[in-house]
């Protein structure tokens, strides 16, 4: 069956399901509960918060499958998570924000906060989701009550608490692929002033779901504990202490990348020549020395419409070091950490202290090919830590309630980036295809090593001011100073093929200065392109003429810089209850993130220059309103973002071509509205309706053209008008809808089935055509008996029912080919639950 025909079929299954539910639907309809919230620092319901706020049970997320943060995506449209590139680093977007970077050193345009306690790296969120309570998607700038500043909205992990009474649980899980899972947690009190809680999660596989195309292996075995506890605390009748530690550890396989025929989509057959397609092609001159490659057959590491197709490379044998390196694409990632929240209770006034320290470490393999030749591997090696101190004021009167406070965070990061690429057009390819110039020197190995610090103050207030009968107007603010200081560079590994490079063919031949330059075997290999730096590589090259031989050995230093950023931003909300049942509110705010630093490997210091900050503001207009006698609550919103200097990726020209990049986007427009329903038509039945509509448009940049070729003085960058193209990770709709009918079976006993659909329309790519992809829809059904007590359940699920082919991220497989990073394939599975 064709992948158009599949997706056909499994919309139409959902929605005739979603209409015979309606209409089998007897008159008298059951009452939802609500959600409460802590969006705006204080327990609220949902429904009154006069911003857009989706929110999740613990319970919703357990069924729905949701495992670790990227899988929020699922339930909440407009909100999409993805990979730039096989770097173990996601990609958060929500309405069209986001930041396109796949270095580790990239902060997120999402906060993503666990407990009140931000991770403002992505690389740290792929823990494991378990024992929570709830999760909240805060869509739009929220910067006056959240720490780490970003643009494009919050995603709030609250986590179960102790309690009093003794609690506890169990649920293990049978899944295809070989996947056993187990999840506990004990949960009571201590001792009249403590109650604690623990709870442990177990994933395993003794199979993966990926399958090499050239070879019998298999990828994708998973082998993740994470422990998280709690205690609560009484230490005075004003005073408790909720203390926190967790701990993940993941020796997982990575994901590999499917290479495919560019033509499939609309791109040139390969970006570039990379070993192995020699044995596939025809070399037809193109002048300059590369060549046109014409498929005379399919090489077999290419597939399309196969989930758990796929490639990679296992090891890698350095001839020149004798060195064997372990690249097969896996993990051995550890994240720890504890938190602390003091809340002292002083009369009319509430006293909230919130420390936290992280530490995150990490040696992790990718492949980004999709082929079992060497194009593109890396290995990570990063140590992060991170340290935040919040402390905050908050009071309440009959119509007022303000928040005041100050947070501080700083966090160090080392990271180094062993990056492999021996038959790529700049190492062994160049020599097959006679790519100049590295067709005489190959470059085989890269060693990036950057060290990252950060410092962050933030100052801020909210108020909330009920000034008339049902009318609240919402005002806050906060100022940031955030400095981060970067120092890198690109080294020649120890097989000194970027030594060579330098010293051998550019410094000799580009420049005309055979023996100028003497890079050591493990020198920083980052040449000076910047005409207003001392180490010019050109300044350098001129006192070498003059006799001075030791200058040009200055063009290739660490580069370092320094970056300030101060913002005020601030938001203003009116909030009007037009009913008791129906709440109207629109806000203006201003979203602020600080500029950053690329953490690819380097080529020249102009690439390495820092982006500054981008800005955000939101216009939105929305409705909360609770209707049919509490059995339905439909919310709506619409919105518009002037969006200006958005960090984007682009192509950095460099001396070896025009490689990975960041800039600036000027100007860009986000128009759109959203629409979420859950409704109880009956007793027994339960439908739900997300939908995300967009618009996004970049209204002002000149990006760079691949036609760029790098000269010293500039003059070769050619650049093109991108104004009219979409932003990347923007689907223009995007929705779910599921379901449910529950019913008894004997008493104390009943059974329910449910089905859900997901639905994301394609993307753009924005800039960069290879990162497009197709749209693509989800079935998933699950059918359980359970106690009516909750004591005890059974439930049997399938996800991607009909085994859908997709793939939620797309591009440049590192030098040469271009791939998918395909989603799973069909999965299904038993989950056992018993609670004492």
């Amino acid at each position: 069956m064709n992948n158009d025909k599949q997706s056909t079929i499994s919309k139409k299954l959902s929605w005739t399901l979603l209409a015979s539910a309606i209409a089998a639907a007897p008159l008298q309809a059951a009452e939802l509960e609500e959600v409460v919230v802590t969006a705006q620092k204080r327990a609220q319901g949902a429904n009154d918060v006069g911003i857009t706020v989706n929110a999740f049970t613990g319970d919703q997320i357990a069924e729905m499958g949701v495992a670790t943060a990227e899988d929020i995506a699922v339930l909440t449209p407009g909100l999409t998570v993805n990979e730039t590139a096989a770097t173990g680093v996601p990609s958060y977007t929500i309405r069209g924000v986001g930041f396109q970077d796949y270095t580790t050193s990239s902060s997120s345009t999402v906060g993503l906060y666990f407990d009140e306690v931000a991770m403002p790296y992505t690389v740290m969120s792929r823990g494991a989701i378990f024992d929570v309570e709830r999760v909240e998607v805060l869509k739009g700038p929220q910067g006056d009550l959240y720490g780490r500043n970003t643009t494009a909205g919050q995603i709030n992990f609250v986590s179960n608490k102790p309690t009093e009474e003794f609690e506890a649980g169990v649920k293990a899980t049978v899944a295809n692929f070989g996947v056993l899972d187990f999840e506990g947690f004990v949960s009571g009190g201590l001792s009249d002033a403590v109650r604690g809680r623990l709870a442990i999660k177990s994933t395993r596989s003794s199979e993966g779901w990926q399958e090499s195309l050239t070879r019998d292996d298999e990828l994708g075995e998973k082998d993740v504990l994470a422990v998280k506890s709690l205690f609560d605390i009484d230490i005075s009748e004003d005073v408790s202490l909720l203390l926190k530690f967790h701990y993940v550890d993941d020796q997982s396989d990575n994901k590999a990348q499917t290479a495919f025929n560019g033509l499939d989509a609309g791109l040139p057959r390969v970006a570039n020549a990379y070993n192995g397609l020699d044995q596939y092609t025809l070399d037809d001159e193109n002048g300059g020395g590369a060549r046109v490659l014409t498929l005379t057959s399919e090489p077999p590491w290419h597939s399309i419409n196969d989930n758990q197709a796929a490639d990679w490379t296992n090891t890698y044998a350095s001839a020149i070091t004798g060195k064997t390196w372990n690249i097969r694409p896996q993990r051995d990632n550890q994240l720890a950490g504890l938190s602390a929240k003091l809340e002292w209770d002083l009369g009319d006034i509430t006293l909230t202290s919130i420390t936290a320290y992280d530490e995150f470490e990490r040696e992790e393999a990718n492949d980004w090919d999709g082929s079992a030749f060497n194009d593109s591997s890396n290995i990570n090696t990063t140590d992060l830590e991170v340290f935040s101190q919040e402390i905050r004021l908050s009071g309440e009167t009959d119509n007022l309630l303000w928040i005041a406070g100050v947070y501080y965070s700083e966090d160090e990061m080392d990271e180094y980036y062993h990056y492999f690429m021996s038959d790529s057009r700049f190492g062994n390819g160049g020599v097959t295809f006679n790519v100049i110039p590295f067709a005489f020197n190959p470059i085989l190995e890269l060693d990036t090593r950057y060290q990252q610090e950060t410092e962050s103050l933030g100052l801020f207030g909210h108020v909330e001011w009920s000034f008339a009968d049902d009318w609240r107007l919402t005002v806050g603010a906060r100022y940031t100073d955030e400095e981060r200081t970067w120092t890198g560079c690109t080294y020649s590994a120890e097989d000194g093929t970027l030594a060579s490079f330098w010293n051998n063919i550019v410094i000799g031949g580009l420049f005309g200065a055979p023996g100028a330059s003497s890079i050591a075997t493990t020198g920083c290999a980052t040449i000076d392109d910047d005409p207003a730096s001392p180490g010019f590589i050109l300044s350098q090259l001129a006192q070498w003429g003059a006799g001075d031989i030791a200058n040009v050995n200055a063009a290739f230093q660490p580069y370092s810089n320094t970056i300030d950023d101060e913002n005020l931003m601030w938001k203003l909300g009116l909030d009007y209850q037009l009913t008791e049942d129906v709440l109207l509110y629109g806000t203006y705010s201003v979203g602020f993130k600080s500029g950053g630093f690329n953490g690819a490997n380097s080529n020249t210091t102009t690439q390495l220059k820092p982006i500054k900050e981008e800005q955000l503001e939101a216009f939105e207009f929305g409705f909360k309103a609770t209707l049919l006698d509490n059995s339905m609550q439909l919310n709506g919103a619409a919105f518009f973002y002037d969006y200006q200097d958005k960090q984007e990726q682009a192509l950095a020209v460099a001396v070896v071509g025009n490689i990975s990049g960041l800039t600036n986007v000027p100007e860009s427009e986000i128009t759109g509205a959203e629409l979420d329903m859950q409704w109880l038509p009956a007793d027994n039945w339960k439908v739900n309706l997300g939908i995300a509509w967009l618009d996004t448009e970049i209204t002002r940049w000149d990006a760079v053209s691949d036609d760029s070729t790098w000269a010293p003085d500039g003059s070769g960058v050619v650049t093109f008008d991108a104004s009219g193209l979409e932003l990347a990770q923007s689907p223009e709709l995007s929705y779910n809808a599921l379901v449910e009918y529950s019913w008894a079976v004997s008493d104390g006993v009943s059974m329910k089935v449910a089905v859900d659909y997901v639905f994301q329309d394609d993307t753009s790519g924005g800039a960069q055509e290879s990162d497009a992809t197709e749209d693509y829809g989800l079935t998933n059904a699950r059918i359980g008996i359970e106690s009516d007590e909750g004591t005890w359940s059974l439930l049997f699920w399938g996800r991607n029912i009909t085994d859908e082919y997709y793939y939620p991220a797309a591009y440049v497989g590192g030098n040469g080919p271009y791939v998918r990073s395909l989603g799973m394939p069909r999965t299904y599975g038993l989950t056992l639950s018993y609670n004492l």
